[in-house]
């Protein structure tokens, strides 16, 4: 019997569910069965209903992000006349979608859990923490770890930068997948993470789909739609 244990991290959607699905399909083709989201689910990107639905039909954890928040804003009223909506806004997005995916963006929670092997792993979306902190690329490992700490996790999956991070401190490794929905610079190839237990430790990997799917964000969205 093997002791080697796996498991997929991916986040980032944005309402881009070509992209999601091949990320849902490479996952699967590795034969990793067991999966958590980092949130932002939706935004920006005009397939919001269909990215909640393949999500929800995984099965996989998933926690919410800030534009699962906004747009799940109960002081937020959906509009119905949709012809002066820009696809993609936080309005139309919440006008286009259902109320039950509407509840569900409401239900997530700020954080999720798996075990991999022996080791706690921590999904949260990053962007605001348990100590406060962004959790990107300039924390210091003392910032990291202290995070870490408090939530109880040996390893700790975050996503809202969109850039890829892998950090090992001292065994205990720190994840960012990048994006799937939203490419970076001249690449546009979603992109997702998976980490190993062995009999030597946790090891963490970042992957790409070798397909076009994610465009760079749109620009010409204002901040916080």
């Amino acid at each position: 019997m093997s002791d080697v244990d796996r498991l997929a991290v991916f986040g980032d959607i944005h309402g881009n569910a070509d992209a999601l699905a091949a990320v849902i399909d490479a996952i699967r083709d590795a034969g990793i069965a067991r999966a958590l989201c980092t949130g932002d689910v939706v935004l920006r990107g005009t397939q919001p209903e269909e990215c909640i639905a393949a999500v929800r039909e995984t099965g996989w954890p998933c926690v919410g992000g800030n534009t699962d928040r906004r747009v799940a804003n109960k002081k937020m009223k959906k509009q119905t006349d949709l012809r002066d909506l820009r696809p993609g806004t936080r309005t139309w997005t919440k006008a286009v979608l259902s109320d039950d995916a509407v509840a569900w963006l409401d239900s997530l929670p700020e954080l999720v859990e798996d075990n991999l092997g022996p080791h706690r792993v921590v999904a949260i979306h990053g962007d605001r923490t348990v100590p406060p902190g962004l959790v990107d690329h300039d924390a210091t490992d003392g910032e990291l770890i202290a995070i870490m700490d408090a939530l109880g996790a040996d390893v700790l999956a975050v996503a809202h930068t969109h850039k890829r991070m892998i950090r090992n401190i001292d065994g205990r490794i720190v994840i960012n997948p990048g994006s799937v929905g939203e490419g970076t610079g001249d690449d546009h190839r979603p992109t997702w993470g998976w980490l190993e237990s062995g009999p030597d430790g946790v090891h963490a990997a970042i992957e790409y789909v070798d397909a076009p799917l994610a465009p760079p964000r749109d620009k010409n969205h204002r901040k916080g739609e």
